[in-house]
């Protein structure tokens, strides 16, 4: 598994998470929702539009690809009361969520044996109710017991002893997955969400504690944070784009890529956010 996948596993949880933990922080009123929803569909329009005017491995590799991602926000804030209200009763919500794994399962167990097909619609319809649970966890986290819960030292400790290993378990997974036939859809299907909660969360609690004192950090840091969603709408588009250009094949080369994408990503955002208009095309 390579770098540039494991990150770009592990960066859709983690967004969706800061994003519920942001929103929970900011306390969204019902005219920012309907915003976010407006910016959202305005933001995949434009860029359709644009991108379809280009050459057509633009579409299929480059901003396209984010449509999913967006539409997934749009779902949430679509059904933003419905997520306060499994937020305020987190019970009833783990039931539901342990409910549809079970019924998942029931389905892979009893359903014919088709690699080709995807009977239980996990492939298609998971994100429904997937990214909305990330979406939940970090609004769970954004509230007040939840800071006071990331910021407990022996959580803390737990999350770096558990990165590593969480890691080398989600690299044999995947290598397996990458060069075996799914036999168990279902199956699969939990361990690795299982993984990537895991890494998401220790990774956030990590972050979360992170505490810098370098003034030149704490300006970059600064620099970077009002881009970071820019950054993660523009930065296929980006990297097709870079890849176009020069063939990145040895993993140093990969590597100096994925920093190359995530500068030029990040300087693309404050470029469009220095204007109101532009920046309503990569942030909503």
């Amino acid at each position: 598994m390579s770098a540039l996948y494991f990150v770009s596993i592990i960066a859709q949880p983690l967004f969706f998470i800061i994003m519920g933990y942001l929103d929970e922080v900011g306390k969204l009123s019902k005219i920012e929702i309907a915003f976010k929803i407006k910016s959202i569909l305005m933001i995949m329009i434009l860029w359709n539009v644009v991108f379809s005017l280009l050459k057509t491995q633009y579409i299929q590799q480059g901003y396209i690809l984010q449509n999913g991602i967006l539409l997934n926000m749009g779902i949430i804030y679509l059904l933003y009361p419905i997520i306060v209200k499994a937020i305020n009763n987190l019970k009833v919500t783990a039931g539901v969520f342990i409910g549809l794994v079970a019924i998942i399962a029931l389905l892979d167990i009893f359903s014919p044996l088709d690699t080709t097909d995807d009977p239980l619609f996990i492939s298609s319809y998971s994100f429904i109710w997937i990214w909305s649970g990330y979406y939940i966890v970090g609004h769970v986290l954004g509230e007040a017991p939840g800071r006071r819960f990331t910021k407990q030292p022996k959580v803390l400790l737990v999350a770096k002893l558990l990165v590593v290993p969480i890691g080398i378990s989600m690299f044999f997974y995947e290598r397996y997955l990458s060069t075996h036939t799914l036999i168990s859809v279902a199956g699969w299907f939990v361990l690795e969400h299982l993984h990537l909660l895991a890494m998401s969360l220790a990774l956030f609690v990590l972050f979360d504690n992170i505490d810098i004192k370098n003034r030149l950090i704490i300006t970059i840091v600064k620099f970077i944070s009002p881009a970071m969603v820019g950054v993660y709408i523009v930065h296929y588009s980006v990297f097709y784009f870079i890849i176009t250009l020069y063939d990145f094949q040895s993993a140093l080369l990969k590597f100096i890529l994925l920093i190359i994408v995530f500068i030029v990503s990040v300087l693309v955002s404050r470029l469009l956010l220095l204007n109101r208009f532009t920046a309503r095309i990569i942030t909503f």
